[in-house]
């Protein structure tokens, strides 16, 4: 379970970044392991990290700090809105993400297929983002 604590610190969405994002040139092609075999799975590992940590039923969100309240808006519409706001939440800022669509996350629920990224894995990044703001 230490792995998913870890890939957190860095990645807001493990679930939907392990499944969709191009490990194969962002992180596996600078990995020296390939330089003489195979490159470390990034991708993969991100993903079953993530989907076993659901499994177990050990979901864990980070306390946040605590800081002077300056409130960050943001439009899910950008793929990139959501991990940001997970970011700043574990940071301690108000975040307010804006939708323009019915369900929260954009592009990862409208703009990809059912067969490529579950749109109940999507769902339970959200709401993990969700639990991240300060109490």
């Amino acid at each position: 379970m230490g792995a998913i604590h870890a890939i957190k610190e860095t990645n807001a969405l493990p679930a939907v970044c392990g499944r969709v994002c191009p490990q194969e040139t962002q992180c596996e092609s600078k990995c020296v392991l390939g330089k003489k075999g195979e490159p470390i799975a990034i991708g993969r590992l991100e993903r079953f990290a993530a989907d076993y940590e659901l499994k177990q039923g050990d979901v864990r969100v980070p306390e946040p700090l605590r800081l002077p309240a300056r409130k960050w808006l943001s439009s899910a519409r950008a793929r990139q809105a959501l991990p940001v706001a997970g970011e700043l939440a574990k940071k301690g800022h108000d975040v307010t993400v804006f939708e323009a669509l019915h369900k929260a996350g954009g592009v990862l629920v409208y703009g990809i297929p059912e067969f490529r990224l579950p749109k109940a894995i999507v769902q339970r990044e959200v709401d993990y983002v969700g639990k991240l703001e300060p109490k």
